[in-house]
């Protein structure tokens, strides 16, 4: 046997004043009648002993309270089966691995706040698929689509910014590889958060734009930085600073927040572009994801335990039925 709710079981510690109230009460009334009558003068009236009936009235009084108290804990015992239908969406996050997510506009950098930003939103989900894919001029596949929310957090965390030879941006690349992600179902909806300071390098993205079309994906972009943008920070290997990027004429690189292409990419796949800094559009993302349409991904049966609570509840009233019943006067048959 279980509880589907056993802190109720504290409501019995409230039984203890009772109790004593009650205890009080029959001693009380025990003494008045005493100062009139002997008990058995009390007796040839009619009534039953003054003790009796009202110590059997309070005891079933407390024992239906201990019935009423185990029916609001409630109380499982035995199993049965279930089909159980698992609604939701799937997800997939481009994350920019490119480095200019090290510029530090946002602290304590771009990229450390998006990868924040990615855990935010698992955190809100419930049953929805999420995956992860890295890019900068390639992509990789993080972490495939998963429910496992706590892995899925792992691998976002280990995400680390590409190597030299991966260097530079390409959406075309990252949406690329998300069109090649399996789906879990076919009838899923499929959202993709392009997660990027919105600098492509290559600017294709447009060339793969009618297979995301015919593949209903919906994109929201996340402007990660400010338009006026920052510098870029080298490090070693250490994470010591050691200088600022800068271009082949030795002028420091600057990075900039571009709006422009992600709301382009927003419109035309029909989702909506978001700017990291925006506090208030970044709830309205969390709560638009909350009332998204949602399909069954899968089914599965469950075992799950049978609730029983009717059968204390039913005892606690056939024990207040029996205690309205009882009376102190003692009924007399008469033939006729």
């Amino acid at each position: 046997m279980s509880f589907s709710n056993p802190t109720y079981f504290f409501l019995l510690l409230f039984l203890i004043p009772l109790i004593i109230l009650m205890f009080i009460n029959f001693r009380r009334k025990h003494e008045i009648l005493a100062g009139f009558m002997s008990e058995k003068s009390f007796n040839k009236l009619g009534f039953r002993s003054g003790r009796e009936v009202p110590l059997m009235k309070s005891l079933l009084i407390v024992i239906a309270l201990i019935f009423f108290v185990t029916a609001l804990a409630g109380p499982r015992w035995g199993e049965k089966f279930e089909n159980l239908s698992i609604k939701g969406i799937e997800m997939i996050f481009l994350l920019d691995t490119s480095f200019s997510m090290n510029a530090e506009d946002i602290k304590p950098d771009r990229f450390a706040v998006a990868k924040n930003l990615i855990n935010t939103i698992v955190d809100n989900l419930e049953t929805d698929y999420v995956g992860l894919i890295k890019f900068a001029g390639t992509a990789h596949v993080q972490c495939p689509l998963t429910i496992d929310y706590e892995a899925m957090k792992l691998l976002t965390e280990a995400a680390e910014i590409s190597p030299p030879e991966e260097q530079g941006t390409d959406f075309y690349e990252a949406l690329s590889l998300a069109l090649k992600a399996g789906r879990v179902s076919s009838n899923s909806n499929k959202i993709i958060f392009l997660i990027t300071d919105g600098e492509d390098q290559e600017e294709r993205w447009e060339d793969i734009l009618k297979e995301i079309k015919s593949e209903k994906l919906i994109i929201f972009p996340i402007g990660i930085g400010i338009p006026s943008g920052a510098p870029i920070p080298l490090r070693d290997e250490s994470g010591n600073m050691k200088g600022w990027k800068k271009d082949n004429e030795g002028n420091m690189v600057r990075t900039k927040l571009n709006e422009v292409v992600l709301r382009r990419i927003a419109s035309e796949t029909g989702g909506q572009y978001f700017r990291l800094t925006d506090s208030a559009g970044m709830e309205i993302l969390l709560n638009n994801l909350k009332t998204f349409e949602r399909s069954v991904l899968r089914k599965k049966v469950r075992s799950v335990k049978i609730e029983r609570f009717h059968y204390p509840l039913s005892i606690g009233i056939i024990l207040l039925i029996i205690e309205l019943l009882l009376i102190e006067k003692k009924i007399k048959w008469k033939r006729s």
